[in-house]
C-alpha cells in the first residue's frame, strides 16, 4: 500500500530558487512505498511549463495558476487543490529553500513515534549575515509548540477537515502561516517540533542589511493585532497583545543594558525587540507594512 504525500509550494518570481528546491525534493531519501505529488501554485505571470520537461519521469508535478496576488491567496488555492486529493500527509515548503536529504525520513519517524497531527522544523539560513541568522527559530526537539511556519511543515491530511484558511487580512503583510497554525492548535490538533528535519534558506543579499532587519521586525509586531484577535477573540486577544508588548519591550531593555558584553549581537537584539514592541503599539492604530506587495 502506497503512502501518498502531497507537497504544496507557492512561488512568485523565483524560477531559479524553485528549480533548486525541486532538485532537493528529488534527492530526498524515502522508500518505494512513498508516493510524492507536488503542487506548484504560481502567483505571477511567468511560464513554468518547462518544469514538466525538466523533471519528467523524476517528479510528479501539477502547475496551478493563482491570479490573485499574495501569500494567503496562493496558499488557500493550495488548500483547495489538496482537498481534492487522496493523500495521507500534506507538506508546505517556501520557494526559497533547500530540503535536507533526510527530511522526510526524520518526519515520518517522528509521526510513528509520537503520532502528532502537525510537525514543524527549523529553517537554517545559508547566509552568514547576523541580520538573517537572528531570525532562525529554535525549539526543543519533540516538544509541543503553538505554531509552525510554511517553510518547513508536514501535517496529516485530516487537519483540512476544519476548513481553516489563511487569513486574507495578512495577505500582503505576512504572519498568515502563524495565524493558520494557531487556529489549528486551538481546534485541538497537536503540533510538535522536529529539530532533525532541516530545511535551508538560500542566501538573499537584499536581506543582509539593517533597513530590511528593522522593517522585518517592525512587521512582526504589526501583525500582532490581527493574529491575536483572530486567534483568541477580542478580549483575550487584547490581553495577548499587551503581554507580547511587555515581553518584547522587556527584552529590548535587557539587551540594551547588556550589549556592552557582546556589542554587535546584543545591539542587534535590542533593535529586534524594540521594533517588534513598536510594531505591536502601531498595530493597535491599524498601521501596516505591505511587504509582499510586489
Amino acid at each position: 500500500m502506497k503512502t501518498n504525500i502531497c507537497i504544496a509550494i507557492s512561488t512568485y518570481k523565483r524560477k531559479k530558487n524553485l528549480i533548486d528546491l525541486l532538485k532537493s525534493i528529488q534527492n530526498l531519501k524515502y522508500n518505494k512505498y512513498i508516493n510524492l505529488k507536488i503542487f506548484i501554485i504560481i502567483n505571477d505571470m511567468i511560464n513554468y511549463n518547462f518544469l514538466n520537461k525538466l523533471f519528467k519521469h523524476r517528479l510528479k508535478l501539477k502547475l496551478i495558476q493563482e491570479r490573485n496576488k499574495g501569500l494567503s491567496f496562493a496558499r488557500n488555492r493550495a488548500l483547495k487543490e489538496l482537498k481534492k486529493e487522496k493523500c495521507e500527509y500534506i507538506v508546505f515548503f517556501d520557494d526559497d529553500c533547500i530540503v535536507g536529504k533526510n527530511w522526510l525520513v526524520e518526519m515520518l519517524a517522528l509521526f510513528k513515534k509520537i503520532n502528532p497531527d502537525i510537525i514543524g522544523g527549523p529553517q537554517i539560513s545559508c547566509s552568514r549575515s547576523s541580520y538573517i541568522r537572528l531570525f532562525e527559530r529554535r525549539e526543543k526537539h519533540a516538544h509541543n509548540i503553538n505554531w509552525v511556519s510554511t517553510n518547513n511543515v508536514i501535517m496529516k491530511s485530516r487537519v483540512l477537515l476544519k476548513n481553516i484558511n489563511f487569513s486574507k487580512k495578512l495577505n500582503l503583510i505576512g504572519g498568515e502561516d502563524q495565524l493558520f497554525f494557531l487556529k489549528l492548535k486551538k481546534s485541538g490538533y497537536k503540533i510538535i517540533w522536529n529539530e532533525n528535519a532541516k530545511v535551508f534558506e538560500v542566501a538573499n543579499k537584499d536581506r543582509e542589511n539593517l533597513i530590511w532587519f528593522i522593517k522585518r521586525n517592525l512587521r512582526y509586531g504589526l501583525s500582532s493585532k490581527i493574529i491575536f484577535i483572530e486567534s483568541y477573540g477580542l478580549f483575550l486577544g487584547i490581553v495577548m497583545i499587551f503581554i507580547k508588548f511587555n515581553i518584547d519591550i522587556s527584552k529590548a531593555i535587557f539587551y540594551l543594558i547588556f550589549f556592552v558584553f557582546n556589542f554587535k549581537k546584543n545591539l542587534l537584539k535590542f533593535i529586534m525587540y524594540f521594533f517588534r514592541s513598536l510594531g505591536v503599539i502601531l498595530s493597535i492604530f491599524g498601521f501596516q507594512i505591505k511587504e509582499y506587495s510586489k
